[in-house]
């Protein structure tokens, strides 16, 4: 039996699934799984000496490092269901797959072209938003076989996403036009609005530990704003609003954000300050600090400890780790290549991952490193 789902619509005269026809069993396991589911000069002046902080603190190299087949990198997510790490390519490249010990296993040539990842609650479902067609196609992570395929409306274009509850939310637009979209998959639907505070498709940052709420950045710009968001009645309704032109340390040039394990806070990466900057939800004010030096590119917490990664963009690229709250880092971990573009968390927070490469994301083959934390 199959099932044809160019029926189904939107509010709007698109419909929500392309064309495809997939078996109904693999469809019902999907729905299963889903139900179930660089810096300024103020900034430089003023933090130049931060990184003397962590330079007496323990200092290792990752358990593993290896050089995935693809020509450049966007995203990566952790599935510690099956053990499994899916990394992004550039271009045209397939999602590589490898084992926690960072052993590639196989390639999803279904996913060509995605430019973002993002797993279900219960790391059920990969999915990826396809660069330059206004998709995001979903993968069982059991089976590694695509189940659906989202259309989020002629022009949208998701360019990063985040999963709140059962919806995946995404960010698109051009220059001047950035919005944040919303896909329900079990009512399949979407739901997009403008926002003028974002100059690019914000980046977007979620966790079960705040489960209503949105976090989004300008990123790559100088100063960044960062927005949170009440995401509960399936729009984005604004919360706080950070004020990067009132701060002297304000965000320049944002790389990631993440949401702390207390569900309180966020942490940004931003080319300056010098430092990990924790803002609070509910007012986008500075709470702590996490010092690192020049320059930070990436960030991630781990779900059960609650310890917060920064990597950063050097000649040397390196994370460090800190306790929530605690200024100076607990260890550091130095990595080969050009600089830390991302990380990801098993959920246990005993492995961290971490994205490497000898030049710019775009233009050369990750490589993804293996960190067993102690």
């Amino acid at each position: 039996m199959t099932v044809e789902r160019s029926t189904i619509r939107t509010e709007g005269t698109e419909s929500v699934l392309r064309s495809r026809l997939k078996s109904a069993g693999a469809l019902g396991a999907a729905t299963a799984a889903v139900l179930i589911a660089m810096a300024g000069p103020a900034g430089a002046a003023a933090h130049a000496t931060a990184k003397a902080a962590s330079t007496s603190v323990p200092t290792a190299g990752p358990t593993a490092a290896t050089v995935l087949s693809l020509t450049g990198f966007s995203s990566i997510a952790a599935d510690s269901t099956h053990h499994q790490v899916f990394v992004s390519g550039a271009g045209s490249d397939p999602v590589a797959v490898t084992d926690f010990a960072g052993k590639p296993l196989t390639t999803l040539p279904a996913l060509d072209g995605a430019n973002a990842l993002a797993l279900s609650r219960q790391d059920g479902i990969l999915y990826a938003a396809i660069s330059g067609t206004d998709e995001i196609a979903a993968v069982n992570t059991a089976t590694l076989q695509e189940v659906a395929v989202y259309f989020t409306g002629t022009g949208h274009d998701p360019q990063h996403l985040a999963v709140v509850g059962n919806d995946i939310w995404f960010s698109y637009g051009s220059t001047g036009s950035a919005g944040i979209g919303m896909l329900d998959p079990g009512a399949l639907t979407v739901n997009t609005t403008g926002e003028s505070a974002f100059y690019y498709a914000p980046i977007l940052a979620a966790s079960p530990s705040a489960p209503n709420t949105l976090v989004a950045g300008n990123a790559g710009v100088s100063p960044s704003v960062i927005e949170s968001f009440d995401v509960t009645s399936g729009a984005p309704v604004a919360l706080a609003t950070s004020n990067p032109w009132a701060q002297s340390d304000g965000c320049e040039n944002l790389r990631q954000l993440a949401i702390a394990a207390s569900g309180k806070d966020v942490v940004a990466a931003c080319g300056a300050p010098y430092y990990g900057s924790q803002l609070t939800l509910n007012t986008m004010t500075e709470d702590a600090t996490y010092q690192t030096g020049a320059y930070p590119s990436a960030v991630a917490v781990a779900p059960a400890s609650g310890t917060i990664a920064v990597g950063l963009e050097e000649s040397s690229s390196s994370v460090d780790l800190f306790t929530p709250g605690a200024s100076n880092p607990t260890s550091a971990y130095k990595l080969g290549g050009f600089s830390v573009y991302d990380l990801a968390w098993d959920r246990s927070g005993d492995t961290l991952f971490a994205i490497t490469s000898t030049s710019t994301p775009q233009s050369s083959a990750p490589t993804l490193n293996v960190i067993t934390v102690p």
